[in-house]
Order: structure tokens, then C-alpha cells, then sequence
């Protein structure tokens, strides 16, 4: 018997046969996630499993754990670096078979809910209680929870609601050696709490390598009653910064502030034409939250704000075209296909973040280096909270130009790193941003290593991500 063979005879003796994968072709999907680094050489898991209870996620890690084999879990499989790709083959946990809502807690402004719901899932069973669970990924309607935990996900909303770290209140996790602990409190249903080392937050933005998130307790928030969206165009990339910083000084934090370079707006102007966005180096859209009562003047008084600063404004109020305004935003993926025949968007130094006075310096710098590269690249962002998304378009059957793709992203890494931020503001460091952490990090890197060795002494938790290590 093959050493898959006996892991999955193993397995068949946790989970009902149906519910493990060891079938070669049917293995391959669970080889790659949306990242670059995944596209370029096959990881095979050797065994996938599909859950249905803590129990049997603990079952699974403690067969792991007698033989030494790596475990990854995985949700939607949408990162982008390679976190629940299995680096050292080994078993993947999937969740999609663990996406029940358990229960949601209007009065306690909390729900409890399995790893593998997706984003958009959750949010409609919270819909009709008028909750709403504030992290907003791009990839909302397909990533799961349990990796937007994994991560520390977040989007547009950040500036104002926050990342997803702030919404974890507890976790259920199976640690390395099967074991089974709760975080945040037993039987706690409190907003806060002072008690011990919050341990939860050290499994938030883990990607894996410390334990397997079964269950979690999320804070959520009531659902804003209205909203209006203010499109400001700037002739320079600073005026920006200036206009958030009167917004600041004026009490007004917005709920978003999405930043098109000039790259971006000529790219969706190409596509659609009748978005009729301004030109300029610069557009804004920043959107205002509130109250029906409310929201009308202080969309008013935000806008007067921005006018300071931008060339030009259009306020939007009803949601036909607030929607209209946000199509722009969201059409930025096929805005690139389309306008750049034969090149493909890759996930490589797409993430980073840096102090909002920076932007302007490390968007003129980033679009330096693509064209000392040779490369296309569009640049937009979170501008809220920093961060800065390259959409880095090239011809992935070239050697020569993947070669500078690579070239490209590494700098863009160290560019962050340089100006004061960070090589991921909400993706994740997964395999593909691992290199980075020393420079990041320092030594806090080798204290990260030793919780590591403490949580997970055999190194069988998502092995080769995070930590420095190369794969």
C-alpha cells in the first residue's frame, strides 16, 4: 500500500468514505488558489477531506499528527498567496461542507457561525435582522469567513468599520495535536473582556499554522439606513491626501475612500465610455453613512469639504446611482482584460499598504518602476486606510516578461516596506509574501517562530508560509 493509499484508508476510518479525496485528478483543483506563485508549479495535496464537525476536524489532525504529515485548511480557495495551497502536499481540510449560520444574536450584536460560510452568505441570514458583518472583501462573494479570519481580510470599508480582527470575538480551534480549545471565553457572549492573553487574535491572520478555526463568534453591527457616494477628480495625486486630512480635522470619517489612478480611469473609460469619469491624475469616491434624517447634510457638508481640494465633484444619492458610480469600481477587472488584448491580470505585489501621507509617493514611484520593468500595471486602492492595489497585467506564456512580473513585484514589496508600510494590508502573507517578514519584522519574526514551535512542535500546520521560510 502507497503511503496515499494508507493516509486515506486512515481517513476513511474518521470520515463516511464519500467525504475523502484521493482520486489524482479530482485532487487537482485543490492544487491552486488565485495567485500567481500557484498557477506556476502544482502542489498536489496527497488526501482532501470534507468535515462536517469539530469532531472530525480533530480526528483528522490527530492522524496527522501520528505520522507527521502536513495539514492545510482551505475555504473558498480565493487568496491570492498560496495560503491553503499544501506547499508539502499532505491533507487539506475543506470546509465546504461547514457553512451553517448557528446563531445570530441580534441583542448582543454577535452571531456564531462554521469557517466555511461565504462573505455574502452571512451577510444575507443577517440582512432581515438589519445586521450586517462590516468587512467588505473584493472577492466577498466567494471567499469564506474562516479565510478572511485566517487572513485578516478586509476592502473598501476598513477606513471606517475596520478589518476583520475586530469583528472576532471567539474562535474554536483544533491545535496540532487534535486538541480542542475555545477563545474568547467558554460561554461568553460579552462585547469585550480584560481576562488573560487574548488568544484569540493570535489565531486571527495565522493562515493555519497554529491551529484550524471550527467555529467562530463574530461581532456584528447594525446596518447603516443610508448612504451617498461623492466622485472627486484631482489634478494631483497630493490633493488627495490633503482632502482626507481635512475630512479628518472636520470629524467626518468616511465609510469608504476608493482611489482610480489615472491608469484605472483610462482603463474603465475604454471600456465604458458612458461611466463618463473625469480625467485627471486622481479620482476619489468616498462614500458617506448615516441616517436617512441625516445623511443628505452630511453628504452636503462632506462634499463642500472635497471641493476644496478637487477639480471636480458629483454627488450621488439615491442607490441607482450610487450603484452606478460603485459599477466603475467593480468593473476593473474586466475593464483590464478587455483593454489590454492577450495580457491577464496575476496576483503578484498586489497588496500593499502604506501611510495614507505616502500614497502619492509610492504610486509615482510604483508606476517608475513598472515602466523601468516594461510592464503594464494598473494602480487603485483603498485609499482610507492606505492601501495600494497594483493590477499587474502581462502574458503569462513569456519567460521573459513573467521574469520582469517578478522583477516588478519584488520591488513594489521593498517599496512598501521602504516608505514606512507593510507587503499586505488584508491578503495575507501565505508563501508568496514569506521572503519579506525579516524586512518587515526584524526580530519579532524569531518571536513569531517561537510561538510557532510552541503551538505546533512537528511544523504540520501549513508548513512553508508565514515564517520566513521558502517553498
Amino acid at each position: 500500500m502507497t503511503l496515499t493509499a494508507g493516509l486515506a484508508s486512515r481517513l476513511r476510518e474518521i470520515l463516511p468514505a464519500d467525504r475523502v479525496i484521493d482520486d489524482p485528478t479530482t485532487l487537482i483543483p485543490y492544487a491552486y488558489d488565485a495567485s500567481f506563485w500557484s498557477l506556476r508549479s502544482r502542489r498536489m495535496p496527497d488526501v482532501v477531506v470534507l468535515p462536517e464537525t469539530t469532531a472530525e476536524v480533530s480526528g483528522v489532525v490527530r492522524a496527522a499528527a501520528t505520522s507527521g504529515t502536513p495539514v492545510v485548511a482551505r475555504g473558498g480557495g480565493t487568496g491570492q498567496t498560496g495560503g491553503a495551497v499544501p506547499a508539502r502536499g499532505g491533507i487539506v481540510i475543506s470546509f465546504a461542507r461547514m457553512r451553517r449560520v448557528l446563531e445570530i444574536d441580534r441583542t448582543n450584536l454577535q452571531c456564531l457561525t462554521e469557517p466555511g460560510i461565504v462573505y455574502v452568505d452571512l451577510n444575507a441570514a443577517l440582512a432581515p435582522h438589519g445586521l450586517f458583518f462590516p468587512p467588505d472583501p473584493g472577492s466577498g462573494r466567494a471567499c469564506s469567513v474562516g479565510g478572511m479570519v485566517a487572513n485578516n481580510a478586509s476592502g473598501p470599508h476598513a477606513v471606517r468599520w475596520g478589518t476583520t480582527s475586530a469583528y472576532v470575538l471567539g474562535a474554536e480551534v483544533v491545535l496540532a495535536d487534535g486538541s480542542v480549545i475555545v477563545t474568547g471565553g467558554q460561554r461568553s457572549k460579552a462585547l469585550k473582556s480584560s481576562s488573560g492573553i487574548d488568544l484569540t487574535k493570535l489565531f486571527v491572520g495565522s493562515e493555519g499554522t497554529l491551529g484550524i478555526i471550527t467555529r467562530l463568534r463574530l461581532r456584528v453591527q447594525p446596518r447603516p439606513a443610508a448612504r451617498a457616494v461623492i466622485l472627486a477628480a484631482y489634478d494631483d495625486l497630493a490633493g488627495t491626501v490633503a482632502t482626507m486630512d481635512d475630512l479628518f480635522a472636520a470629524g467626518i470619517l468616511p465609510a469608504t475612500a476608493e482611489l482610480l489612478d489615472q491608469s484605472a480611469v483610462k482603463a474603465l473609460m475604454a471600456w465604458k465610455p458612458d461611466l463618463a469619469l473625469p480625467d485627471g491624475e486622481a479620482v476619489l469616491f468616498i462614500e458617506i453613512e448615516g441616517g436617512k434624517g441625516e445623511i443628505a447634510a452630511s453628504a452636503r457638508e462632506a462634499e463642500k469639504i472635497v471641493q476644496r481640494r478637487a477639480r471636480l465633484t458629483r454627488l450621488a444619492e439615491d442607490e441607482a446611482a450610487i450603484q452606478r458610480l460603485w459599477a466603475a469600481r467593480a468593473g476593473l477587472a474586466a475593464a483590464s482584460a478587455l483593454v489590454f488584448p492577450g495580457k491577464h491580470r496575476v496576483f503578484a505585489g498586489e497588496d500593499l499598504a502604506v501611510p495614507i501621507s505616502e500614497i502619492p509617493r509610492t504610486v509615482r514611484r510604483a508606476r517608475e518602476i513598472a515602466a523601468e520593468t516594461g510592464i503594464t500595471v494598473i494602480f487603485y486602492g483603498h485609499f482610507g486606510d492606505g492601501n495600494v492595489h497594483s493590477g499587474i497585467l502581462i502574458d503569462p506564456s513569456d519567460p521573459d516578461e513573467v521574469n520582469r512580473a517578478d522583477d516588478l513585484a519584488d520591488r513594489l514589496h521593498r517599496l512598501a516596506i521602504e516608505v514606512g508600510g507593510t507587503v499586505t494590508g488584508e491578503h495575507g502573507t501565505g508563501a508568496v509574501r514569506s521572503r519579506y517578514m525579516r524586512a518587515e519584522h526584524g526580530d519579532a519574526l524569531d518571536v513569531m517562530r517561537r510561538v510557532k514551535a510552541a503551538l505546533d512542535p512537528q511544523g504540520i500546520m501549513n508548513p512553508g508560509k508565514l515564517y520566513g521560510d521558502e517553498v
